[in-house]
């Protein structure tokens, strides 16, 4: 690590001190230094036995590399503190440790080393950083810390809570064989580039929520035991989900979400939109819809049609419907029984065969145990006997079922007796509304 390539200074910004106490929504503010400014210059020997000995650093440039290893039992502290090499190599750190508001040119943290006290840069500008083995015992605050050039993040666990609450990335991020024990906050970030994290293992909740990314977002390899929150995030790139993992308790949520490129299968998703399972339908509905964009966009039909079943499904679970008004009540029975179990809204025309079925095999049982009731002519009986034998009785219902309800009421020359009347006209309305959603959906299927 010696031989690393000379420092090229930037022209951006610093970040201005801020108070001890972390604001916890709050952007932090960025004044723009000059290069040649009053602040005091530290030798990085002279810097380092102050770490060691628990002095904090403020308003300082360290000239030099910083190297720190070994163990070091007092917290360290720096508040606006702009180092143009800092290298961390094995170092156990006991106590807390916080950059605030400091410039960090190519930092890394290497090698086993452990924040056992955590680790906050809160408000800082970091260029070209890279973290690999290491372990932070504590919370770890990036929020409102600015990423400029590549951030790489390797083997890196966050025993705590890890906040990236609005933090700003220039560059492109890896994450690659992380863990997070706690929640992993990454609530609206900006990413000018793209975000990848690859077999990394999330504990806790992930949280995405209003978050910007440019590009890609593939999250491959990565196992997922809690909340995975898009929601209101604006994901302009492709959105890779299929290969991860998830636990028993891993639900999703797309909310008000701007995102049309998701590869993700129903599967995945069957039972673990959070909205539904907290039985928000209205919501739940929104977050369906949005799905059924994103398969739509991508020409995967039979996963759209997934997702617009279950979107009708929760539409129609999010009206308002009570017994002091009963038609509303019939007609979400009428709704249920029709379009969802005959044709489950006009996305199965199978669904709608297997309907007419059941209706025709219901109402031949109806005409067999009243076949004396029905315009039989004389002596015109499928096999030898009278029309009440078993066989006659099968025969004949079956055929006047499927007169009636392919035919309606044209079917018959003769009027029937008295009640089975009903249920042949019932029948006929039943075959002419079944018939039509089956063409509406076997054409919904042929066209697109």
């Amino acid at each position: 690590m010696d031989g690393t390539e000379p420092i090229e200074r930037e022209g951006s910004s610093l970040s201005s001190s801020e108070p001890d106490e972390p604001i916890a929504y709050d952007r932090v503010a960025h004044d723009e230094h000059p290069r040649n400014d009053a602040r005091q210059q530290l030798r990085a020997e002279e810097a380092e036995q102050k770490i060691r000995d628990g002095v904090a650093i403020s308003n300082a440039v360290i000239v030099g590399r910083l190297r720190l290893r070994g163990t070091f039992e007092k917290a360290v502290r720096l508040q606006n503190v702009e180092i143009p090499n800092l290298i961390i190599d094995g170092a156990i750190f006991a106590d807390e440790v916080v950059f605030r508001s400091c410039r960090l040119n190519r930092p890394i943290i290497q090698r086993k080393t452990r924040f056992e006290g955590g680790l906050s840069m809160q408000g800082s500008e970091i260029s070209r950083a890279k973290f690999d083995d290491v372990k932070i015992q504590g919370k770890a605050n990036f929020q409102s810390v600015r990423f400029r050039s590549k951030l790489d993040i390797l083997r890196v666990r966050f025993f705590e809570s890890a906040n990236f609450w609005e933090a700003r990335f220039d560059g492109w991020v890896d994450f690659k064989m992380c863990r997070f024990d706690g929640v992993a906050d990454f609530r609206s970030i900006c990413a000018d580039e793209g975000f990848t994290f690859r077999i990394c293992d999330f504990a806790g909740d992930f949280l995405f929520r209003g978050a910007s990314v440019a590009k890609k977002c593939e999250f491959n390899e990565s196992k997922f035991q809690g909340m995975i929150d898009f929601s209101k995030a604006k994901l302009h790139d492709y959105v890779y989900l299929e290969l991860i993992t998830l636990g028993e308790g891993a639900r999703f949520a797309f909310w008000n979400a701007v995102a049309e490129r998701v590869q993700v299968r129903p599967d995945q998703l069957q039972g673990r939109i959070a909205s539904e399972c907290e039985k928000d339908h209205a919501k739940a509905m929104c977050e369906y819809g949005l799905l059924k964009r994103n398969f739509e966009a991508l020409h995967r039909h039979e996963e759209e049609d997934w997702a617009f079943y279950h979107f009708k499904v929760n539409e129609r679970r999010s009206k308002p419907r009570t017994w002091a008004r009963p038609w509303s009540k019939m007609s979400q029975a009428f709704e249920w029984l029709v379009l969802d179990l005959g044709c489950r809204y006009g996305t199965s025309p199978f669904r709608t065969v297997a309907a007419a079925a059941v209706m025709i095999i219901a109402f031949s049982l109806v005409y067999m145990m009243g076949v004396t009731l029905l315009p039989l002519e004389a002596g015109k009986v499928p096999f030898d006997g009278e029309p009440t034998t078993l066989a006659n009785r099968v025969v004949i219902g079956l055929v006047t079922s499927v007169s009636a309800f392919t035919d309606g009421l044209g079917s018959l020359r003769e009027t029937a007796k008295g009640w089975m009347n009903l249920f042949l006209v019932a029948e006929s309305l039943l075959g002419t509304l079944v018939w039509g959603l089956f063409i509406v959906a076997f054409s919904r299927k042929v066209i697109r």
